[in-house]
């Protein structure tokens, strides 16, 4: 075995290790897993295998910010739900099949096509996600989301790339519907689904699609009218007070700002390219330009401390809220986009769109959002062509992405254990 082989399985075994060591030590490295679970999600659950049909109706008591899908499971499906640490556990060691779903599509798309440990080590980054493990320690809902999620994106991109069929398009349909049923904001992927069908004049499929949507939406229905969700909409759940056509306009620089925190690998694999663009005194004038133009849109925005993601949190920190920076960073993020827009197919540009508009409705934004979904969009739903031109398919590429989210991870766990002083073994 040559060295780069035992080094690579070294980066796999300590990661492995380091994701149970989280447990143990009840790791908080997203900032609320604790509390979501203690005040929301545990109370939920336990209730629904007393009573279901009484603890849906009054959900809202609850006052948990996400659609009732992955409490229901949990309480009928999870036989270790009677000891809290036993409930966590078995969220713990079940959700590192994503990591198999994970692998076995990036084996599919044939990306590493003589390096099946390069796929591995990929698949291994989503145990160094903060948001990740503190979503598998704590039993919260998001990673159940990634299930869906990860097969939707595969069927979005043979949807991109023109290779979809009608059978492909109903896959399409009910996985994403299923991710939208785990997080409600994925509804994105649904408006951009049927937009592009639209765009591409595919009406059969539209119908298709429009039609399961409609049929799948049913039981979300019966509940919202449960609710008296069409009487009152605050009434969808307990962060629909937060949630404004406002704040589409308000976020634009912060979700511009979260996704350029998450281009950082790209641009530094792609460091001579974006070096000669910023050469280029046409890319210096758009910069300038948009950057004028965000100034005057969005002067006197001041984001709340809640939320924000790292860059916001940052500016927060140790630049004393400043406006210049954050205009900066969102004006050099809408540069790269409109200065590549040639090379970018519709569709994404419409996947973006939707994005703004929808992540963009509630007053707060979180960085778990992003992370570590950013691996599934760009390895699952960009084509290897495009994975190839931006040098994401070499080995350097996975080993920079493994130690951007090591550093990542370590920043977490030293902003919430040690700056805010959130202790370790928490129980209730």
């Amino acid at each position: 075995m040559t060295f780069k082989k035992i080094y690579l399985y070294f980066l796999i075994t300590i990661s492995i290790i380091s994701y149970f060591l989280g447990f143990y030590f009840r790791e908080i490295s997203n900032g609320a897993g604790h509390t979501d679970l203690q005040f929301h999600i545990w109370p939920l659950i336990n209730d629904f295998k007393e009573n279901y049909l009484d603890t849906l109706e009054n959900y809202l008591f609850y006052k948990e910010a996400t659609f009732p899908f992955f409490h229901s499971l949990q309480s009928i499906l999870n036989p270790f739900t009677s000891e809290v640490i036993n409930y966590c556990f078995t969220n713990t060691i079940f959700n590192m099949f994503i990591l198999i779903i994970f692998y076995y599509l990036i084996k599919k798309k044939k990306i590493f096509l003589k390096n099946y440990e390069l796929s591995i080590l990929l698949s291994i980054i989503f145990l160094l996600s903060p948001w990740f493990r503190s979503s598998s320690y704590w039993g919260m809902t998001e990673n159940l989301s990634i299930f869906f999620l990860l097969p939707a994106c595969f069927y979005f991109s043979k949807l991109i790339n023109k290779q979809d069929n009608i059978q492909s398009n109903i896959l399409l349909t009910l996985f994403i519907s299923l991710a939208l049923y785990s997080r409600q904001q994925f509804i994105f992927l649904a408006i951009a689904h049927l937009v592009i069908l639209i765009v591409n004049k595919d009406i059969n499929k539209f119908f298709y699609s429009v039609f399961i949507y409609i049929l799948l939406s049913i039981p979300g229905l019966y509940v919202y009218s449960l609710w008296g969700v069409f009487e009152n909409l605050n009434n969808a759940t307990s962060a629909s007070h937060y949630i404004s056509l406002k704040n589409i306009y308000t976020n634009v620089p912060k979700i511009s700002i979260m996704i350029l925190f998450y281009l950082i690998p790209i641009l530094v694999l792609n460091f001579k390219k974006i070096y000669d663009s910023l050469k280029s005194k046409k890319f210096l004038f758009l910069f300038g330009i948009i950057f004028v133009v965000e100034f005057l849109l969005f002067k006197g925005i001041e984001y709340p401390k809640k939320g924000g993601g790292y860059l916001i949190k940052f500016n927060q920190i140790f630049l004393n809220n400043n406006f210049y920076f954050l205009i900066f960073l969102s004006s050099f993020f809408f540069s790269l986009l409109i200065w590549n827009i040639k090379k970018i197919d519709k569709s994404f540009i419409v996947l973006l769109l939707s994005i703004f508009i929808i992540i963009g409705l509630p007053e707060y934004i979180y960085q778990e959002w992003f992370d570590p979904i950013y691996l599934i969009f760009i390895y699952i739903l960009l084509p290897t062509s495009i994975l190839k031109n931006l040098n994401l398919t070499s080995s350097f590429a996975i080993y920079f992405l493994f130690f951007w989210e090591t550093l990542i991870l370590f920043i977490a766990i030293s902003y919430y254990h040690f700056f805010l002083k959130i202790p370790f073994f928490y129980n209730f």
